[in-house]
Order: structure tokens, then sequence, then C-alpha cells
């Protein structure tokens, strides 16, 4: 089930349409049943907020931003928001009206995100007023970045783009080749002291210079496998996850590799697939594999500390270390939330959110407090106690 899956997602990055794939997060198979939890634990929803048609026919998720103060959020129908962090209260609101592709970018006074078209649109933190708008001759397809006065945005095609954040105006590009087949989804760029690491859909990691678009250095962290072009798929889809001195990055059919930064050479390696975004809770590395299962890996050795997978085939999320609790959350394709110890593993609460699939799970400032953004558009705030 799941490799039919997967070639209908690699087709969907050929053809550049499809609705509906964001429900590639039930994984096939046998769906595990919701399991019986006696809660140590719970979690009061402090608001919600329905920002617009949501995901049904939608390839992407439009990644929330979230600051000290407030979120800033977008729906694939063209609604761009900002939220105030503690009520939900919209702060100002603008409705384009057309298909959204990437966002939520913020930085140096900008809310970035891009269109369906090609076509990157810059508004006024504070106000929502457009600054400008300038078309890229591209589809893109990751959260923009905003650093050293320069938007990075990434292309379906392989391109890395650097745009002047002032102006618009398109500073450098970098081309990379892109496989025949690969699933259809970009990781964002990550900024590390004034070089953007970009994740490749070949399974190299590039740094590129912010300010002038030199590729400084490239190095395959995954290599192909397997005798067909499924099989071989290596992509980088999830967000490189920085933690103190390492960077860890998680690669499609592949492995989660802990990178030194300071050496750039790999610490250890682990067998272990995943699409979904990373997140740490202690000592740990927290990852939702392809099949469901959560793990924590330990962040020195990459050894297994533990496994759980009563949650297996139900469309899991990526997790969500919970600051200063030492438990992680992770949302389920039917809205549950599901509450997991830190160290052990175990279930340890649970609680049932309208909407749809848990897409992703978000830090807010404040111990214990996260957002979640649902299916239909709708983001949640929590708090556990």
């Amino acid at each position: 089930m799941i490799r039919a899956v997967l070639t209908l997602l690699a087709v969907l990055t050929a053809s550049g349409c499809g609705p509906s794939a964001i429900h590639f997060m039930r994984e096939g198979g046998a769906v595990a049943d919701v399991p019986r939890i006696i809660p140590t634990v719970e979690v009061d929803k402090l608001w919600r907020v329905d920002l617009g048609a949501g995901y049904s026919n939608h390839n992407f998720l439009l990644t929330p931003f979230v600051d000290s103060e407030r979120v800033f959020a977008a729906e694939p129908g063209g609604r761009v928001a900002v939220l105030d962090l503690q009520t939900g209260r919209i702060e100002w609101e603008r409705n384009l009206k057309e298909s959204l592709s990437a966002g939520v970018g913020v930085g140096e006074g900008l809310v970035i995100f891009a269109t369906r078209d090609g076509e990157v649109v810059a508004l006024e933190r504070t106000s929502g007023e457009q600054r400008w708008r300038e078309k890229m001759g591209a589809e893109i397809l990751a959260r923009p970045v905003v650093a050293a006065g320069v938007v990075i945005l990434r292309s379906g095609d392989g391109q890395v783009i650097g745009v002047d954040s002032g102006s618009g105006e398109i500073r450098w590009r970098v081309r990379r080749s892109v496989p025949g087949l690969s699933v259809r989804g970009l990781s964002a760029p990550i900024e590390i002291e004034g070089v953007a690491l970009i994740g490749f859909a070949s399974g190299r990691l590039s740094g590129i210079e912010i300010t002038t678009g030199k590729e400084l250095w490239s190095v395959p962290i995954f290599r192909p496998r397997g005798s067909n072009e499924i099989d071989r798929l290596v992509d980088i889809d999830a967000d490189p996850y920085r933690l103190s001195d390492s960077l860890y990055v998680a690669g499609f059919q592949s492995k989660i590799s802990a990178l030194s930064l300071a050496t750039q050479t790999i610490r250890w390696e682990s067998e272990t697939s995943t699409l979904r975004a990373l997140s740490s809770v202690g000592d740990h590395i927290l990852v939702t594999v392809d099949d469901g299962t959560v793990m924590a890996l330990d962040t020195f050795s990459g050894q297994v500390k533990w496994r759980q997978a009563a949650l297996r085939n139900r469309g899991v999320s990526g997790p969500l270390g919970i600051s200063g609790l030492d438990l992680a959350v992770v949302g389920d394709f039917k809205g549950n939330l599901f509450l997991i110890d830190g160290e052990s593993g175990a279930l340890i609460g649970q609680e049932k959110n309208s909407g749809g699939a848990v897409l992703r799970l978000f830090a807010m400032p404040g111990e214990g407090r996260f957002l979640s953004l649902s299916e239909n558009g709708s983001l949640t705030a929590w708090a556990v106690r």
C-alpha cells in the first residue's frame, strides 16, 4: 500500500498537480485502534481560530511563524493573518483571493509568502500593507527564510533563489538538477552564521553564502539504494533540526544523520526514515517514522532509547518536545492529540481536537504551551497541566 502511495506522490512531483496530497499522512496498512490511556497529564484549549478553507485540496502546508508575542499564519486560499499569541485575537488580515504555495516567512519587518503562479509577496509586518510583489519564474514550494537582507526561496525545479528583502529584486540563483522522481515537497532553508543550509532531493546538503549565492560546500548525506526509482528516493523533505552544536538531517527511505557544525562531519547515523519534522526533549531527538511509530534517539550516540508503536498507521504528525515538562505531543489523522513521556515513551494523556487531521505542531513561549494546525485550516493553542 505504501509503495502505491509513494508512486502516486512521485507522479504528482513530475506533473506538478494532483489533489489531496496532504493525506499521504495515513501510511497504509491496518490502522491501530486508539489506545486506552490512564492520563497523568491534561491538556487545556486556550483558543482556536479558523483561517479558511483548509488543506483538503492542497499539496503543501503553509507553516505558521511564531515569535514571542504573535503568530503569523496563512491558508491555501489566500488569507493571511497575524494573531495575538495569548488570545488568538486577529491583529490584521488580508485576503488575496488567490492560491498560495509557500509561507510564512517573517523577518526584517516583512511577512513573506508565495502564490501558485510563482509570485512572491512581501507585506509590512505591522500593518499588512504590500511592500513588494515579484515574479520568480518558478513555483516556490518551501517556507521562505529572511536573513542578512535576503529572502531565501526554494523552487520545485531545484533552484535556490536569493531575493533582496527591500525591493524583491533577484540577487542570485543556484540551480541543481532534480531526480526524475521525488517526493513532492521541500525542506525549508536553515540559516547559520550567514550561510543557508539546503537539503536536496538528491540526498545532498549544501551551504550557500546568503549575501552572494556562492555555494561554499556540498556533501552527500544520503546515497540512493535499490534497483528502481521508487527504492532510490532519498529526499531531504523534513526541515534540518539544530540542537546546540549539531544539525540533525532526515532522509526519506534513508537515515537520520547527526552532523557536527564545528567540523562538518557526521557524528552518527541511524537507519530511520521520515518525511516529518524532527524535535527534541532533554537528550533525545524525537522522530515519527514512516509507519507512524514515534521514536527517541540519544542525541550523542543515535541509540534508540524508546519506541512507541501504539499509534501505527494513524497518520501521526511529527512530534513536538514540550519544554520544561519532559514530554512530547503528537497528533493523528482523526484529530487526536497524544502526550508521551519523554523518558519512557509511555502514552500519558490524550485530547480530542475538531478540524480533522493534525498536520503539524508548533512550540509557543511559556511552559507547556503549543499550537496545532489542523486539516480544516484551524490553529488551536493548548496548555499542558
